[in-house]
Order: structure tokens, then sequence, then C-alpha cells
């Protein structure tokens, strides 16, 4: 059983575990983009962190340090907080804090479910409705993404294939099904990580590519929803092992 000591220990342990080495800075507004207020700037960029994994799962986020490194008033940061813990990114321990919520095998193959079904579905309608000049930018995407593949630099690579398969989906989506889709791609991103710790990963996930745009330039919908599937599972397969350790 634990003494007072213990706890008082444990909980000096929990709370050097915070956010003390990441700095954050809050980006001015966009003007292209409109005006969004401080209060989602600030929830987008922590949002961020912990996608990016520059908050680990587990970290305290501490509400003074972080309107000191946005230069923020304590309410934008408050409330960006409550939104990241309905979101199920953050989790609120009485008498400690907010803290980034722990890795889950639960949360990991109900967002992967999630996204299957979501993005086959995004996929075979697309190509239904693609034109030819669609149909070479995604080509052109194509190429642009077999560079990245040989250059081996992972961070561009899944950006550049995520754009690849997003502007395939836009073709026969509404933007409300893209935003749902973007939604739980960005929820995915802090396992979809694990995937990419084999030599061969890149490869592996660039050639399910190119058996996308095949089915593509074929007109084969039912094919491309089945490839897109796979790509996803393959995600499932291959990074499940690693979590499940971790955990």
């Amino acid at each position: 059983m634990e003494d007072a000591n213990d706890k008082k220990s444990r909980r000096g342990r929990q709370w050097k575990a915070g956010i003390s080495s990441s700095v954050l800075t809050l980006l001015p507004t966009d003007k292209q983009d409109g005006t969004a207020s401080i209060t989602e700037r600030v929830h987008s960029e922590i949002r961020h962190a912990i996608l990016s994994d520059t908050f680990s799962p587990g970290s305290w986020l501490r509400q003074d340090l972080l309107t000191e490194q946005l230069g923020v008033s304590r309410t934008p940061v408050r409330e960006a907080l409550r939104t990241l813990s309905r979101e199920g990114l953050v989790e609120f321990i009485p008498n400690y804090g907010a803290r980034v919520s722990a890795l889950s095998m639960d949360e990991f193959e109900e967002i992967y479910a999630i996204r299957k079904g979501m993005e086959g579905l995004a996929a075979r309608r697309s190509v239904r409705k693609l034109s030819f000049e669609k149909l070479e930018q995604l080509r052109a995407e194509y190429l642009a993404l077999a560079d990245l593949a040989k250059q081996e630099n992972l961070s561009t690579y899944l950006q550049e294939e995520w754009s690849f398969r997003l502007n395939l989906y836009r073709v026969g989506s509404s933007p409300r099904f893209i935003a749902q889709i973007q939604v739980y791609r960005e929820l995915a991103e802090r396992y979809l990580r694990y995937a990419y710790t084999f030599k061969d990963s890149i490869n592996a996930s660039y050639g399910l590519h190119r058996e996308l745009l095949e089915a593509c330039e074929q007109g084969d919908a039912a094919s491309a929803e089945i490839i897109v599937q796979k790509a996803l599972n393959w995600t499932l397969i291959t990074a499940g092992p690693l979590i499940a350790h971790k955990l």
C-alpha cells in the first residue's frame, strides 16, 4: 500500500512529464481564410501538437505554460482543452489537470473500421465520376508520390499520399462527407506512424496506391473501394502489434 510520501513522489513524477520541453507558437490568422477565433486557433495548435506526437500520450497539459507559450489568456486555453476532451484527445484528472489521452487499441480499431467504410464509399463514388482532366491530375500526383517513395521521406510522403486519396474522394463526395473523412484521418495520425517503422513500409503503401490508380484508369469502382479498404487494413495489421506492445 502507498503511504503519503509515495503518493507525493508519484504526483511529482507525473507533473514532470509535462510540456515544458515543447514550445507552441500561435500562428496569425490567414487573412485568406477569414476570421478564426482565438479559441479555435488555440484548439487547432494544441490538437496538431497532440496528433503529431509533440505532446505524447499521457503528457500533462499545464494551462499556465500553454497560455505563456501561445500568448493568450487562460479562457481560450481552457475552452480549447474542453473541446479536445469532447473529441477524446484530452482527459481531465480531478486534482491534477488535463493530460493527453492514452493510446487505445479499441480506439485504433474503431477509427479504422469507420475509415474503411467512409473512404471505401468515397472511392467507389468518385471513380464513377472521374473526368479525363481529373484522372490526369491523379496521374501527376502519383508520379510525384513515386519520387517521394524513392527518397524515403516519410513525413512528406504521408502528406502527399493522403493528398492523392483526398483529391480522389472529393470528386464524388459532398463537403460535409469530406469533412468527416478528414476528422477520422486526423485522429488516425496518432497511430499511423506505427505502421511505417519497417524498411519496406513506404514501398508497400506505394504499391497499394499504384493499384488504386489503375482501378481509376479502368473505371473499376468496385475494385477502387476494395483497394482503399485493403490499404487501411494494411495499417491495422502492421501497426496493431506495435501499438499493443506499447500499451
